[in-house]
């Protein structure tokens, strides 16, 4: 069990370290992927919360360059970093569906900050 947790720190701290890859330009068609983040739409719960009418995260949305955690006290809680603060990942916003590039991405409102979409990578960080 030490050993197994000893090896969570370092995945942790080695994602902890590494930038999401994913770029704000994924709108352009001749980047990777292209067609999975235009696919991508918000939960059910995240639209009533944040009273938008719009299903798509890439429509009204840009995929947020961060560095990401699981909460300090090891919660199933998200954390992305902004500004030089983590902050949560609201609950309602998150998808378990891996990513093509197998890393965390989030998408944030173009124009208020708010967070859209949040996925989680197969097999966490």
């Amino acid at each position: 069990m030490e050993a197994a947790m000893k090896a969570f720190g370092r995945v942790l701290t080695l994602f902890g370290i590494l930038l999401a890859s994913f770029r704000a330009d994924a709108h352009d068609p001749s980047m990777p992927h292209h067609e999975w983040f235009n696919a991508q739409e918000m939960n059910p719960a995240a639209r009533q919360r944040l009273g938008v009418p719009w299903r798509s995260c890439c429509d009204n949305g840009d995929v947020f360059k961060t560095r990401f955690r699981v909460a300090e006290d090891r919660s199933d809680q998200w954390q992305y970093l902004k500004d030089g603060q983590w902050r949560t990942v609201p609950p309602d916003i998150i998808k378990e569906e891996d990513t093509p590039d197998h890393l965390p991405v989030l998408f944030i409102n173009k124009h208020t900050g708010m967070e859209l979409c949040f996925f989680v990578p197969k097999g966490g960080l």
